[in-house]
């Protein structure tokens, strides 16, 4: 199989059925309504993006903001002008001490080819190559970075792609990595966020999405992600309050289908960098 019509298999079916049986597909069915993107209306699967998450380790705060002026100045532009937007760049709040050395960039596919191809596409690009300077200066035994890992997530169907729900200069993220310790439990999950009410909640109490995704390949699995926007701090504490304390939420959490679902989860809190899109 070739890697493009690889991806593209992963990305008909998603993450919650990838692997499974037909056998074990069909019991899942049975207790829980599986998202099958393939089998939904056309309107909806074409609006459901891939997000990339890149997360860039750093081995000092000099690196660090080389890296994100890097970012910023030559690697943003660089996918605008493969049609690929809007591009967050983050880092930890000064109060997330275990992820000072973290840099994470987030952005969309619309399809499984801008996948395969984006790194092909920033080697051909001349003003990338030119302008990206702090990328390719140094050498093996001083990088600008020591290593990024990646992350492969397929939107949900109530929050397709990435939205940029917040734009002051006081704005803060917050990303949320859930795994759950089965690939049953990931997708009831994912239906509980989706399907059984909890995402458009999120949104009814001011927690704004900026993307949620069912993730494909990546640490963690089997895992979904999400990412919140707030315009302060204040905004965020308020908010989750709201939710915490909402009757809905009681009943959701109170519905024994998604009982025992998310066995871990990190949560990190982020600023954007000067050039961030999002």
């Amino acid at each position: 199989m070739k890697r493009r019509d690889f991806f593209a298999a992963a990305g008909a079916v998603g993450l919650s059925t990838v692997a499974l049986s037909s056998t074990d597909a069909a019991e899942a069915a049975r207790r829980v309504p599986v998202r099958r993107p393939a089998q939904r209306s056309g309107a909806t699967t074409a609006k459901q993006a891939f997000l990339e998450l890149r997360n860039y380790t750093v081995k000092d705060a000099d690196k660090k903001a080389k890296l994100v002026a890097a970012l910023d100045s030559a690697l943003i532009p660089a996918l605008n002008a493969q049609g690929i937007k809007p591009v967050g760049v983050f880092t930890a709040r000064e109060d997330e001490q275990n992820f000072q050395q973290n840099v994470f960039v987030l952005f969309a596919h619309k399809s499984p080819t801008s996948v395969a191809t984006v790194t092909a596409k920033l080697l051909a690009d001349k003003t990338f190559m030119k302008n990206g300077g702090a990328f390719f200066e140094g050498n093996s035994k001083d990088p600008l970075y020591t290593t990024f890992e990646n992350a492969l997530l397929y939107g949900f169907e109530k929050c397709p792609t990435i939205e940029t729900p917040v734009s002051g200069p006081d704005r803060i993220f917050q990303i949320r990595y859930y795994r759950s310790w089965n690939i049953d439990k990931n997708v009831k999950k994912v239906h509980m966020f989706d399907e059984g009410g909890e995402l458009p909640l999120f949104r009814k109490v001011g927690m704004h999405p900026v993307f949620f995704g069912d993730m494909v390949f990546g640490k963690m699995m089997p895992n979904l992600t999400y990412m919140l926007g707030f315009e302060n701090d204040d905004a965020r504490k308020a908010a989750w309050k709201t939710f915490v304390d909402s009757p809905e939420w009681q009943e959701i959490k109170g519905n024994p289908m998604y009982a025992d679902t998310a066995t871990e989860i990190v949560n990190i809190f982020l600023k954007p960098s000067p050039g961030s899109q999002i």
